[in-house]
């Protein structure tokens, strides 16, 4: 693997680096890249730390050289001058600085078409469950595109540094899933442009699901924490008011950038996720990958709400809330399950439960996949 550290302002100096490495003169120009499918079997791109560097790492099949330019926006970035360049396989650092706006990076291959990557993870301190669900291959060697497709957790507590921040991603629309109890107690702060959306999971729940706090911390109180959240999962799957929900926020995909969530960003988040990534045909691990990736993400928010629970008087184990304030395979696989239970398959759940047809399936596929 090469590793190096590059800025537009110094490319001169790192292309005399690529050159040393063998690397210089090899790649075809992003002008010249041949069209076809996308040659990438893995590719991310990851901010590291707190500094302005990106590590831009992939893998992409019968290809010899990639050249990597950056943008400001999903759109492909084909001419200009590069930021990085490497082999078939490799892993680079590429420095950004003061670019004010969330990098994209087309990687473009001299065979094949070229693929449009970024961060998924927004790293706005107050929505720490901020993240893009693109980025993902699928079975049929396609990719989900970014930029379009987020989801988060709660709202309410946005600052206001963060919420001009989320006005860059240009959304259209912001779908709460959260109850009406929720809503009223922490209700959302939304940037400028976008417009909200009511999409109760739990308003058919007459269990914690659907908003009883007391019954929901006996539970957890009593140490069954992962109880609750499998039958949670199961009833995203059964409910009435769980399938209108889904079915309601799939109807608003059409190309525009949208923005769902509940007040974790992990469990109905979480399988409005999984429904979309499934139905676009990403595979089920990288499905899994992406719905226990909020662990990750909310570690430093859930260590704080147990330290604070264990400086109160409450008779909470702080212990016992770790079943509920993560996700665990078990969680997803019980909605799954309840899928194969009810539908017999995927398909039917989206053609039956959701009420899409074929037509809608396709449009979905074409609207969020590259390749």
């Amino acid at each position: 693997m090469t590793a190096l550290l590059l800025d537009r302002r110094a490319f001169v100096t790192a292309a005399l680096a690529v050159s040393v490495a063998g690397l210089a003169g090899c790649a075809t120009p992003a002008s010249e890249a041949r069209s076809g499918p996308i040659p990438f079997l893995t590719a991310t791109a990851a901010k590291v730390g707190t500094s302005d560097d990106y590590q831009i790492a992939w893998d992409a099949a019968g290809v010899d050289h990639v050249v990597i330019y950056a943008g400001s926006t999903p759109s492909p970035v084909l001419t200009g001058e590069p930021v990085a360049r490497g082999r078939g396989k490799d892993s680079i650092t590429v420095s950004m600085p003061a670019v004010g706006a969330r990098p994209y990076f087309t990687l473009v291959p001299d065979r094949g078409a070229p693929l449009v990557i970024a961060d998924r993870a927004l790293h706005l301190p107050s929505i720490a469950n901020l993240r893009d669900i693109g980025g993902y291959r699928t079975t049929d060697g396609r990719w989900v595109k970014m930029g379009l497709l987020f989801r988060s957790d709660q709202l309410d507590r946005v600052s206001d540094a963060d919420l001009k921040a989320m006005e860059g991603l240009g959304l259209r629309l912001v779908a709460d899933l959260r109850t009406e109890s929720e809503r009223t107690r922490e209700p959302d702060r939304l940037p400028r442009g976008s417009q909200p959306l009511i999409l109760d999971v739990a308003g058919d729940s007459e269990g914690s699901l659907g908003g009883d706090m007391r019954k929901a911390m006996a539970a957890i109180a009593a140490g069954k924490g992962a109880e609750l959240l499998t039958a949670a999962n199961r009833d995203f799957v059964s409910l009435g008011s769980a399938r209108r929900a889904y079915a309601g926020l799939l109807d608003e995909l059409n190309g525009a950038p949208i923005l769902y969530h509940c007040t974790a960003g992990k469990d109905r988040t979480g399988w409005a996720s999984a429904v979309i990534l499934t139905l676009l045909g990403v595979p089920r691990e990288t499905v899994m990958a992406d719905y226990l990736a909020s662990n990750v993400y909310l570690k430093a928010k859930n260590e704080r709400a147990k330290e604070m629970l264990a400086k109160s008087n409450s008779p909470i184990d702080p212990a016992h809330l770790d079943p509920v304030m993560t996700v665990r395979a078990s969680y997803l696989e019980a909605a799954f399950d309840e899928v194969a239970k009810r539908y017999g398959s995927f398909d039917a759940y989206v053609r039956e439960g959701l009420g899409l047809g074929d037509a809608e399936m396709e449009a979905l596929k074409s609207t969020y996949l590259q390749g």
